[in-house]
């Protein structure tokens, strides 16, 4: 570190670094805004870069005012990378219910409205924002009208355009977009050590999301479901509309322990990229598809056109999916466009 600068940022990310270059100037400047929104699609490294900006701030060294950021060695790097910092509140929906309720924010905004344990910041970082109900986004209004001294609040969220607008006009809104899939291979070589045929694979099976990525690398029961998912999508576009509707029933029985919206979003999202192979192999990029199947369909079954259908009716299952209806009859209704 040169006699210039006053930190260095131990920050392990690749893709959106306008994202991260413009959260470490802030940090470097001593410029932080009280309320951040962090949107973008699931695992594309929003809570990551969340956890490590709000690590930083709660860092010994930045109230020093120079070092490593976060060092990962003081009292307050420790207890955050234990999940247990008595500075940091959380807040997220809870499982099986729908919203982030007006009870879990009072909750939250009595935690913020505390004092700090540890004489630093106070760190308030809110998952799947989208999810606050009406009564409580506007509880969460009122607080942000009045921002305390040493508070930084994250909201996370992929779908920003759920959010009011009085609350997206008072926050600092940072959009975070897909990583490229060569940054992706690199970081599961270099990082994870994953091999390079399956980094390759991954890379491109992760729609852009780094985070994503890592899951389907360390969690080989993930991986499976979404390749059984992308050759459900492959049997749907061939099969007839009884057997459509059962191989349906089938995939969201299979995880008990995720809630059924939550199974249906993430297999639309495998969908996609099972739809995305299609396309590549209708036009000789087969090469660089994710995996395999789409190959197997013919151009005589599946045409452009009908390709093309079925993108316009996976996004109509995604704006069904936040609407609230029923997962099943979202995914349902891809099946009736095939």
């Amino acid at each position: 570190m040169s006699g210039t600068e006053k930190f260095t940022f131990n920050w392990p990310f690749f893709g959106n670094t306008h994202i991260i270059d413009f959260l470490q100037r802030s940090i470097e400047n001593n410029r932080l805004a009280h309320f951040y929104i962090f949107a973008g699609a699931r695992n594309v490294g929003k809570l990551s870069a969340a956890r490590q900006f709000a690590g930083s701030l709660l860092c010994e060294n930045f109230a020093n005012g120079r070092g490593a950021l976060p060092c990962g060695e003081c009292a307050a790097c420790r207890q955050f990378g234990q999940n247990r910092h008595s500075d940091v509140v959380w807040l997220e929906r809870i499982a099986d219910k729908k919203n982030i309720s007006i009870e879990q924010v009072r909750e939250f905004i009595r935690a913020m409205h505390m004092g700090t344990f540890m004489g630093q910041r106070k760190a308030g970082i809110i998952k799947d924002a989208d999810t606050l109900s009406v009564e409580a986004a506007n509880a969460l209004l009122k607080t942000l009208e009045e921002p305390s001294g040493k508070v930084t609040m994250i909201l996370l969220t992929a779908l920003p355009e759920r959010l009011p607008a009085t609350i997206l006009s008072r926050a600092q809104v940072l959009r975070f977009l897909p990583a490229p899939a060569g940054d992706i291979y690199d970081y599961l070589v270099r990082e994870h050590k994953a091999g390079r045929d399956v980094s390759r694979r991954l890379s491109r099976l992760c729609l852009g999301r780094p985070a994503l990525a890592v899951k389907l690398w360390e969690d080989k029961e993930f991986l499976k479901k979404a390749d059984e998912a992308r050759q459900i999508f492959f049997r749907l576009v061939q099969s007839q509309s009884t057997e459509q509707f059962s191989l349906i029933a089938d995939l969201l029985k299979q995880n008990k322990d995720t809630d059924a919206r939550t199974q249906a979003g993430e297999i639309l999202e495998w969908w996609q990229v099972a739809l995305r192979d299609l396309l590549l192999t209708r036009v000789g990029a087969q090469d660089v598809a994710a995996g395999e199947g789409a190959a197997e369909i013919s151009d005589n079954t599946l045409p452009l056109e009908r390709i093309m259908r079925l993108a316009r009716a996976l996004r109509t299952a995604e704006i069904y999916l936040q609407a609230n209806v029923q997962p099943a009859a979202a995914l349902e209704s891809v099946a009736l466009c095939v």
